[in-house]
């Protein structure tokens, strides 16, 4: 799963992978910050609105917000 950030640095992208570490601990994750939609990606997570919803509530708690890239969707 993919979604786009307002990540800015190094420091949030720690913060925000300590916080999906701790909230979905089987699943892998990355932030690129070269990218310039700040991409989160996570590995290992059902592909579902559910699951995004989750992601993307976590993110808010932590302070940021995020939006789910849909495979095939068209917010890409």
């Amino acid at each position: 799963m993919q979604f786009k950030t307002n990540a800015r640095c190094q420091g949030c992208s720690a913060a925000i992978l300590k916080a999906m570490n701790e909230k979905f601990p089987n699943a892998s994750w990355s932030m690129d910050l070269e990218n310039t939609d700040k991409i989160l990606e996570g590995h290992g997570l059902p592909e579902n609105a559910e699951t995004a919803a989750q992601v993307e509530k976590t993110l808010a708690e932590t302070g940021f917000k995020g939006s789910w890239i849909e495979r095939g969707g068209n917010n890409l």
